[in-house]
């Protein structure tokens, strides 16, 4: 989807906290808020969607730190949280009516733990929400219909601390169906975004083979995708897109996949046509 003017802020926003991340020199930080700025008469005019810009802004960063991985830091506190209410999470997906369809919902909770939007936030008061609230928009039972006859899932995976609730859903899937899954996840470490090396240490490869996406962006470039990434997109019977950067980066662009996500803001809400914090399961 085309970036929005109200993206802007937001970007600007995120660049200065990464700055922040990475360094206490007040020379460097205004040299990154610049390189910015000077962007700004081109973005406005541009057809770059948020991630796009982000991969630029996210680079430029690590460039003049030196710091490969600035949300380094942000990750492990995620997962800290993730992990602490890891019990709960399985406990209601293990007592519910449709245990598959929490296990939906419960990814989507996870999806709340995005670095891009904010740095502080509650999974708890995220999991009674979605479990009071459920989906605003949910094509669940068309997804169930055509899992019964796949072969080939691939997940494209998004945020590091939400990843621990992703699990639980692959997990749900394999014991249920007969069919492989691929977890997609970026190329290199960018914002709070999941990597190969994360995705392993939290054992999502006993249910998925884990591949690198191409894509350096905190969403999915399919003009960065690998080789690989584009096999496994081509052959798959099943797409699920995780999260907003991904959203941004195949709605409207790519057909056939179903995004699951959490609005996190204003402008995403107006797309998919929810409020602001709805949690949502929409085929497009």
């Amino acid at each position: 989807m085309k970036m929005r003017y109200d993206c802007l802020p937001c970007l600007f926003r995120q660049t200065l906290e990464s700055a922040r991340m990475v360094t206490d020199d007040e020379e460097i930080i205004k040299d990154i808020l610049k390189k910015y700025s000077k962007m700004l008469p081109e973005l406005i005019d541009s057809e770059a969607t948020a991630p796009m810009i982000a991969e630029e802004m996210q680079g430029y960063i690590k460039k003049v730190s030196g710091v490969s991985d600035p949300y380094a830091e942000i990750k492990e506190k995620n997962l800290d949280s993730a992990f602490k209410l890891l019990p709960l999470v399985k406990k209601e997906i293990a007592e519910a009516e449709d245990p598959l369809l929490a296990a939906l919902l419960m990814s989507a909770m996870g999806n709340s733990i995005d670095a891009g939007v904010s740095l502080n936030v509650n999974i708890k008061d995220n999991i009674e929400r979605a479990l009071k609230e459920s989906f605003a928009h949910s094509d669940y039972q068309q997804f169930l219909g055509e899992l019964k006859e796949a072969d080939e899932l691939l997940f494209i995976a998004d945020n590091t601390g939400e990843a621990v609730f992703d699990k639980l859903l692959l997990k749900k899937i394999k014991e249920d169906y007969d069919l492989n899954i691929t977890y997609a996840v970026r190329e290199t470490a960018v914002l709070n975004d999941i990597t190969a090396e994360g995705a392993l240490e939290l054992g999502i490869d006993q249910y998925a083979e884990i591949i690198k996406s191409g894509s350096k962006a905190p969403g999915m470039i399919m003009d960065s995708a690998s080789k690989e990434f584009l096999k496994h997109y081509q052959k798959a019977d099943l797409v699920i897109s995780k999260g907003q950067g991904n959203l941004e980066s195949l709605y409207g662009i790519e057909s056939g996949i179903y995004f699951l996500l959490k609005a996190k803001c204003d402008v995403i809400a107006e797309v998919l046509n929810v409020n602001e914090g709805d949690f949502v399961f929409l085929y497009s």
